[in-house]
């Protein structure tokens, strides 16, 4: 079966070498030799239990019917024995220098899983130690986890399947990723052994390409699939890391973000009094109130798209209608940095999230809530690191508590179906699948229909990890695969609940001709009032 699947069936995203024959060659003789010698055995001693064995008693009949006598059987026994034992030693002597040495390394590597979830970074004290340089140029740069992983994979696929990136056809596998670096890294061993000198190469456009880093969305749906629990997401923003050094590290379009960022803590660099601080909206303002239940991350999209825009007045009208004692940040909010951080700017994200700190620690409030999961994983996971610990709920949660507590009472209306895609931060980041499909549910005649790929197994809309900043010259954008798989459905509405999902799955739809509408769930629900 492995022979027919490596050199007959051949599968289009394996590279198979010569080590994987020698593998084939070796278990084969192994079982073969071990059937043989208990043929040999059955047909000299003429074991009475010999059906027990019915593979062994097929060559028994074999070796009968060839008419070999006793004495030369027990030769060949004895010939057989010692040959397939020196096989079955050298073969287990050949496993720590062979791809089976996954056999050990995977489960090492599953025993040493990290507790943090998916996509989880590690922190860099950049500003007090003022570290130079960070991330991983060179393989030396990679912690003894991220080089067990080389050897841990088992190169099965899964992982690549449901890359958005490998998909929609850009320069990225994540299961490549991994066999290049462990290439390199069995190239590096066998230099230094030849050369005895250190073998300290930089693996950016050597090994790994820009443009193979610049194509992840960190959507964590490989480290979901992977069997062994490798991280991919934390080894390429390690990659990512090492680039800020460089001059043309950075594609224009992100170095652009980061300047606007930095100077005005927003990615447009718009310096505009924010536009919920008009009058007629009378959105109260924390530094006014001092003190509030509910402070309202509105976020960089929340607060600039006009799409985006949309929601953030909706879910004022929802704080409103529930009677929700809530308040804003204003001018105050900057950035939370999550594009930035999974950039791999770490030091501009870093000053970001201790000036948020900062103004968040001089005000009173019981929790944050925000629509954009993206923020909802920086508030709650990664500010912690920075001494930032918060009460973080993400917008579909707390409509749910309204909906259950009956401050808001959806009434419906017309029947209509509607299908749910899972923001990738919000689902395998932080598994959060069942609020939004029960705020979706308690609407009457809303019918919900699954997409064949949801919940840990949802498709990326594309925007993750920074992408939202880049421009995508493919043929087949991520966000039109995804909105291919929400027409299946035959549903009226693609639902969302994500800032960055609208945007993108809004574009989809305004791009092509389908007869289906992209709305977040707070828009739902305020149309169903």
């Amino acid at each position: 079966m492995a022979t027919y699947k490596r050199y007959i069936d051949k599968p289009d995203h394996e590279d198979y070498t010569f080590d994987d024959a020698i593998l084939l060659i070796l278990v084969f003789l192994i079982l073969f030799t071990g059937f043989v010698i208990e043929g040999l055995r059955i047909y000299s001693t003429n074991d009475p239990w010999a059906w027990w064995s019915p593979v062994g008693l097929l060559f028994c009949i074999v070796v009968r019917l060839a008419g070999l006598s006793e004495p030369s059987a027990l030769t060949v026994h004895a010939f057989l024995w010692y040959f397939h034992m020196l096989l079955a030693f050298g073969f287990i002597a050949y496993i720590p220098y062979s791809k089976l040495f996954h056999m050990l390394a995977s489960s090492l590597n599953i025993f040493l899983k990290t507790s943090s979830p998916i996509g989880g970074l590690s922190p860099v004290d950049i500003i007090s130690k003022g570290v130079s340089s960070t991330g991983a140029a060179r393989l030396e740069d990679f912690t003894k986890k991220e080089l067990l992983e080389l050897d841990a994979c088992v190169s099965c696929g899964r992982c690549q399947k449901g890359c958005p990136a490998y998909n929609s056809g850009a320069p990225l596998s994540p299961k490549v990723v991994i066999r290049d670096l462990k290439r390199h890294f069995i190239q590096k061993k066998s230099f230094f052994r030849s050369k005895g000198k250190p073998f300290n190469h930089s693996i950016i456009d050597t090994v790994i390409s820009k443009e193979t880093l610049w194509s992840c969305t960190t959507c964590g749906l490989c480290e979901d699939k992977c069997p062994i629990n490798i991280e991919h997401i934390k080894r390429i923003v390690d990659m990512r890391r090492s680039l800020i050094t460089e001059d043309a590290g950075y594609p224009p379009e992100v170095q652009k973000v980061f300047e606007n960022i930095s100077k005005v803590g927003n990615p447009w660099g718009d310096l505009d009094t924010k536009y919920f601080l008009a009058t007629e909206l009378q959105v109260p303002l924390l530094s006014e109130k001092k003190q509030t239940d509910i402070l309202y991350w509105v976020g960089c999209f929340g607060t600039y798209k006009a799409r985006n825009k949309k929601v953030s007045q909706i879910m004022f009208k929802l704080f409103e209608k529930a009677g929700v004692d809530y308040a804003v940040l204003g001018q105050e909010e900057k950035c939370c940095g999550d594009s930035v951080r999974r950039l791999g700017n770490e030091k501009l994200f870093q000053q970001l999230a201790l000036e948020n700190i900062k103004n968040l620690n001089k005000y009173k409030f019981k929790t944050i809530v925000t629509d954009s999961p993206h923020c909802y994983n920086t508030l709650k996971n990664d500010y912690p690191q920075f001494g930032g610990h918060y009460q973080v709920m993400h917008h579909s949660e707390f409509i749910l508590e309204l909906i259950k507590s009956g401050k808001l009472k959806p009434k419906g209306g017309k029947n209509f179906k509607v299908t749910f895609h899972d923001p990738c931060y919000l689902g395998r980041y932080n598994s959060i699948y069942e609020a939004p499909r029960d705020v979706l549910t308690s609407i009457p005649g809303l019918e919900l229909v699954e997409m064949r790929n949801n919940r840990s197994k949802a498709f990326c809309c594309g925007a993750g990890g920074g992408r939202i900043w880049m421009e995508d010259q493919k043929e087949e954008k991520i966000n039109s695969l995804l909105l291919k798989k929400a027409l299946r459905t035959k549903s009226d509405v693609l639902a969302s609940a994500c800032s960055l999902c609208l945007t993108t799955l809004s574009e989809a739809v305004n791009n092509s001709d389908a007869d289906i509408e992209s709305l977040d769930i707070a828009e739902i629900v305020y149309n169903a009032l």
